[in-house]
């Protein structure tokens, strides 16, 4: 009967089990040995073959397991009887006298035939062993070390949370990985491989660099339109416009604008960002002059598409950011405004080459500094605009001198510097001009004419000097002028008593002397508002030309050398009662030698007195 041997590391062999089976024996230290059966054999083989795939050859030039057997593998055995009586003939193998093998320790067993065993030395065991527990160790802190991080990571990012950093990075023209460390703002997809990468490579001529800075509106709108723009693709079926298409780089402008206007918190934002165009979008869809449905259709000529010719924010949107240059490209653009918000920097210079067709822009109290564009020279359509309260801190733009159809135009509270423009006179179709408080000089224009449409002419709160202008008197239209707290000086022109549509004449604050007109000249007729308070007049104040006109609100007359009374006709308009026809202020130096009066706001050597009346 066959006998199987497994000759281990620590010397050993098989013994045949009672019931014919080959049981294990593993010698001990003192000689003898422990039992094992054939369960904990087949366990040992499958570890070995899991391990280095050491197994004896079958002959075949293969192990059983189809693997290549090497020299310093344990491994087990089959031995005939022949093969054992042989052995034990040499001397080798000590034998009983019931036949069997007994115990024995030996470095090396040589056999004849097909199979080689090999019984290793305590030396050679020892140091497998070693090695065997060497590589379970360095295993087990392998494993260990990766536990570690696995536990350190998540709770470093739990501790870090909270905190933000914001990294601005350049990518190139051909990302190769997803850029990281986006700014909280950013939008959360990242950029898409090719097309991010095909649009950045398309509008770099419009927006250069600033499309490859992380958290820029340039690089977000580019974002959007790449990846999360949901209009259709009438093409493709699928969202998000070809960039080819006639109006992929109007509505990449238009998600700039958003973008750069911090559009996320505006008050109103119907439609931006949505699937539908930009035509539909809040303040680009409704309607203005020459722009009915906020876009020009082109819908009539093939290829072409429709272009927005409006943005009409309103005024307290909550717009916050600059302008972007990329505006400009809007060349339909005929309405343009934001008011009472928060816009800031300058007005690019790009849209005064390009929005030749614009005929609004209202830019009132904003943050905005700098000049106006001289880029808008002979701009022929421009129509109205509003600068004023803002930070402008340019010389006044002579180049508004150059638009021959300005009606309106508003530049307040600004600190534009400076002269007016003598050829601001030439602007026939200027209806109103208000430039109150600035810090502008040098002399008023003086070369007015009766084809002067001029209805307001407002310079108060200036460093303006000499006499008031003597053509003005020609603009026979003229309703409203006001000049105070300027360094004027001299008469009001005779000229000026002519005037027929005169309402409101404000002159207070300056240095002008001489004497009211006393006879009931046009001047009178129609005037709602007079202040003149804080000058050199002097003379009589012709009170009976005020006594019959129930328009009179304003009659400012303290801080000069007057003389006269006011009459009981014209205190009772003080009466709050009389509502619209109420005389709203009565100013006056009061006193004996001055006006009486017993119902006007007295001033006594410029103090007011606080009981008036006298």
């Amino acid at each position: 009967a066959n006998a199987m041997v497994n000759a281990e590391t620590k010397g050993g062999y098989d013994k045949l089990d009672e019931d014919g089976g080959g049981g294990f024996v593993e010698l001990t230290e003192k000689g003898g040995y422990h039992d094992h059966d054939s369960d904990d054999v087949i366990e040992l083989e499958q570890e070995r073959n899991m391990g280095n795939g050491h197994d004896v050859n079958n002959g075949d030039g293969e192990g059983r397991y189809g693997e290549t057997l090497t020299a310093d593998a344990a491994y087990t055995f089959e031995a005939d009887t022949e093969i054992m009586a042989e052995i034990n003939q040499e001397g080798l193998v000590q034998v009983d006298e019931a036949g069997g093998i007994q115990a024995f320790v030996a470095e090396t067993i040589a056999i004849d035939g097909d199979a080689v065993g090999i019984i290793k030395s305590d030396a050679e065991v020892e140091t497998e062993e070693k090695k065997k527990y060497t590589n379970y160790f360095c295993g087990a802190v392998f494993v260990l070390v990766v536990v570690i991080i696995a536990v350190a990571v998540p709770v470093t990012l739990k501790v870090a949370k909270g905190r933000q950093r914001t990294i601005v990075r350049e990518i190139t023209n051909d990302p190769t990985q997803v850029p990281s460390g986006m700014p909280s703002d950013v939008p959360s997809s990242m950029p898409s491989s090719t097309r991010f990468t095909q649009i950045v490579r398309k509008l770099t001529y419009l927006s250069g660099d600033a499309l490859k800075v992380q958290g820029s509106p340039q690089y977000r709108a580019a974002m959007w339109i790449a990846d999360d723009d949901p209009i259709q693709n009438i093409r493709t079926g699928e969202t998000g416009l070809d960039l080819d298409d006639n109006g992929f780089e109007q509505r990449y402008v238009m998600a700039l604008f958003y973008y750069a206007m911090d559009g996320n918190l505006w008050k109103q934002s119907q439609g931006w960002l949505g699937e539908d165009s930009v035509c539909e979008w809040f303040g680009i869809e409704g309607s203005s002059d020459g722009c009915p449905t906020g876009c020009i259709e082109r819908s009539d000529y093939v290829g072409d598409y429709d272009k927005v010719c409006r943005i009409a924010m309103g005024k307290q949107n909550n717009l916050l950011g600059q302008l972007p240059s990329e505006l400009s490209t809007l060349t339909e653009m005929r309405w343009f405004e934001i008011q009472r918000d928060y816009v800031f920097g300058t007005i690019p210079k790009s849209i005064g080459t390009s929005w030749t067709k614009v005929h609004t822009i209202l830019l009132g109290d904003n943050f905005l500094y700098g000049g106006f564009p001289e880029t808008f020279e002979n701009n022929n359509i421009l129509g109205t605009i509003f600068i004023d309260q803002n930070k402008f801190n340019s010389t006044f733009p002579n180049v508004v001198a150059t638009m021959k159809n300005l009606e309106w135009l508003d530049a307040a509270e600004n600190q534009f510097s400076g002269t007016m423009p003598p050829t601001i006179t030439d602007l026939k179709s200027l209806r109103i001009l208000n430039v109150n408080n600035n810090s502008m000089t040098g002399y008023l224009p003086d070369s007015w004419d009766e084809n002067n449409l001029i209805e307001d002419f407002e310079v108060e709160d200036n460093n303006f000097k000499g006499k008031l202008p003597p053509s003005l008197a020609k603009a026979r239209f003229l309703k409203d002028f006001r000049a105070s707290r300027n360094q004027l000086s001299g008469e009001i022109p005779e000229e000026y008593y002519e005037w027929e549509n005169l309402e409101e004449l404000y002159l207070d604050g300056n240095d002008m002397v001489g004497e009211l007109p006393q006879s009931a000249v046009p001047f009178y007729s129609g005037l709602q508002e007079l202040s003149i308070h804080s000058n050199g007049f002097s003379g009589r104040f012709p009170v009976e030309h005020f006594e019959d006109t129930f328009r009179i609100k304003v009659l400012s007359l303290h801080q000069n050398q007057l003389t006269g009374f006011i009459t009981p006709s014209i205190c009772a308009r003080r009466d709050s009662s009389r509502s619209y026809t109420q005389l709203v202020t009565l100013t006056a130096d009061c006193g004996d030698d001055k006006i009486k009066c017993d119902c006007c706001t007295c001033y006594e050597n410029g103090e007011l007195i606080e009981d008036a009346g006298s």
